[in-house]
């Protein structure tokens, strides 16, 4: 796998999601999570979307590489390739407000800012293509994998994609001093070069990872961030993650 390429690529989706994150959190009312502001992914579309305000929501399509502003059915569209964050948002501001929001009330103080600078799409070769479809399977098998995994708990928490860390997560909440976290996440330098899907545990006791049996699929990763993943280089389908963060769940519930 070309570990720069897809990064990169990666990277260009994550500072344009920043777009949808801004939006909803600049008319929604804080929660005490900032989940105002964490993103949906739908397979449908094969795209991330805003939450809702009102009947309004933004999306960003990956196949087409545009934005869509919804108002209900009805929607305005910008095609990404070759333009800047200025041209962005000002057709963000543009069409919101012919749409009936106040412009002036649209903001990026996400309470966060991207280690990386700002990058967009200029032109798409076979390799982009590839690699855009590439990271949509990798969110689509996210997406299923927790969905399946949130119908069997009542106590699963809605499956965001946070944008801060770019990653599709969830949390099966065992009571209010324990959680098993179950996503994907983007590449970064403390865990795995690539894309990965994660599971881990949270207490505000002591875990205990003596003696972990082997895992059926994944691996173990334990030191500054402890848990286990399943690279996106390594083989899997649906079915694999799945049972991955089944299997993770069942050895980590008894141990926290």
């Amino acid at each position: 796998m070309d570990q720069f390429h897809i990064n990169t690529i990666q990277n260009k989706f994550h500072h344009l999601s920043q777009y949808l994150a801004a939006f909803s959190n600049s008319f929604l009312t804080k929660k005490e999570d900032d989940s105002q502001s964490a993103l949906i992914w739908s397979i449908e579309k094969s795209a991330l979307q805003s939450q809702k305000v009102k009947d309004f929501y933004i999306e960003l399509n990956y196949k087409d590489i545009v934005l869509r502003i919804y108002r209900e059915s009805e929607y305005k569209e910008l095609d990404l390739l070759g333009l800047t964050h200025s041209g962005i948002d000002s057709w963000i501001r543009e069409t919101i407000s012919d749409y009936g929001l106040s412009a002036g009330n649209f903001h990026y103080n996400l309470g966060f800012k991207l280690e990386t600078d700002f990058d967009t799409f200029v032109a798409l070769d076979t390799d982009d293509e590839k690699i855009i479809f590439q990271l949509i399977e990798e969110r689509n098998i996210a997406q299923r994998a927790l969905e399946k995994l949130k119908s069997n708990y009542n106590n699963a928490t809605t499956i965001y994609v946070w944008p801060h860390h770019f990653d599709t997560g969830m949390l099966i909440n065992i009571d209010k001093e324990k959680d098993i976290g179950l996503g994907y996440a983007i590449a970064d330098t403390e865990v795995n070069k690539l894309p990965y899907y994660y599971a881990y545990a949270w207490s505000n006791n002591t875990i205990n990872y003596a003696q972990l049996p082997n895992l059926k699929n994944g691996n173990w990763v334990l030191g500054n961030w402890n848990g286990a993943i399943i690279s996106v280089e390594d083989n899997y389908d649906l079915n694999t993650i799945e049972n991955f963060y089944i299997d993770f769940s069942t050895i980590l519930i008894k141990r926290i």
